[in-house]
């Protein structure tokens, strides 16, 4: 026996007309609203790196550094052989912490032993003795310290003086060539990291 050739009925073929219409309208409606979908591919992440940055890092700026690396957690930790040192010194080193695993890299702050006691870290500054302004860190999650480290960052110059409360009473701070040039180092290089 032939198989029959389905018959298409004025209400089906009223079905398909409106299923047909509705079809393209839906898709023509999303195609105005196509600039507006969820971005799901990471970018927006502050603290992403792309491949290129991390070799250039790699292998020219990690020279500078001196790498402690972490296998349990496969971490990096780069830290700036020009750093300031000293058990005594009042000063703010920061340290770029690389996850492979993650592509993404971190600026931490390490302060030195006499502001690690201090809860929260306030820092003033003032420029050629008219501007001037406070800055202030708590220990936190990896957006506080990069948060800080980006608002302190281009006040260093010079020109411009700094100060750090402990225990009430106001000491210079980022004082030297040498702490200052390791601070912007640190941040250029982490900077270019993430870019």
């Amino acid at each position: 026996m032939p198989s029959q050739a389905p018959v298409l009925t004025p209400e089906l073929l009223k079905v398909i007309k409106i299923f047909g219409l509705l079809s393209v309208s839906i898709v023509l409606v999303l195609s105005f609203f196509n600039e507006y979908r969820a971005d799901n591919t990471g970018t927006d992440d502050p603290h992403s790196m792309t491949d290129s940055n991390y070799l250039y890092f790699k292998n020219v700026r990690r020279l500078h550094y001196e790498i402690d690396k972490n296998p349990a957690t496969k971490l990096e930790i780069y830290r700036l052989d020009k750093r300031l040192k000293g058990e005594n010194l009042i000063f703010v080193n920061l340290s770029i912490i690389v996850s492979r695993i993650r592509n993404k890299a971190y600026i931490y702050i390490e302060p030195a032993d006499k502001l690690k006691s201090v809860t929260t870290v306030e820092i003033s500054w003032q420029k050629n003795g008219s501007e001037q302004g406070m800055l202030s860190f708590q220990q936190g999650d990896r957006m506080s310290h990069h948060r800080f480290v980006c608002e302190l960052y281009p006040l260093i110059d010079e020109k411009t003086e700094f100060k750090v409360k402990i225990a009430g009473k106001w000491l210079p701070i980022l004082v030297s060539d040498k702490e200052r040039q390791a601070f912007k180092t640190t941040t250029e290089d982490y900077l270019q990291l993430i870019k």
